[in-house]
């Protein structure tokens, strides 16, 4: 009982990081542009490396591997993921300012005045 709890919980990322890879995929589908490249990038490697950290252990234990191997394994996981989430934090930082800079014409939006 205790291993499906823990798996169960342990999918939860998996799905939370699917939805932002969806997210993300809906968001190119729409608007071509270089922050929604570096946003399904970043949340498709992420996505992958989520994937990795839960299927690891699974596989360490069916094969036997040392701890050192398996640490060698995570460190490398954890710099790509890092990775991943770096060019994800890019594409969203890119996608607040184009956002931000379009809606900033608001001075042009009411017509002037004649008193």
């Amino acid at each position: 009982m205790d291993s499906i709890l823990t798996t169960l919980i342990g999918m939860i990322s998996l799905i939370a990081s699917c939805i932002v890879f969806g997210a993300c995929c809906y968001l190119l589908s729409k608007r071509k542009a270089v922050e929604a490249v570096l946003m399904t990038i970043g949340s498709g490697v992420g996505l992958f490396t989520r994937l990795l950290y839960f299927l690891v252990p699974l596989l360490a234990g069916s094969n036997n591997i040392a701890y050192t191997e398996i640490s060698k394994y995570y460190t490398i996981i954890g710099f790509i993921g890092t990775m991943a989430s770096l060019c994800f934090a890019v594409g969203l930082l890119l996608l607040i300012h184009n956002t931000v800079k379009k809606n900033n014409v608001f001075h042009d939006q009411f017509p002037t005045s004649n008193d």
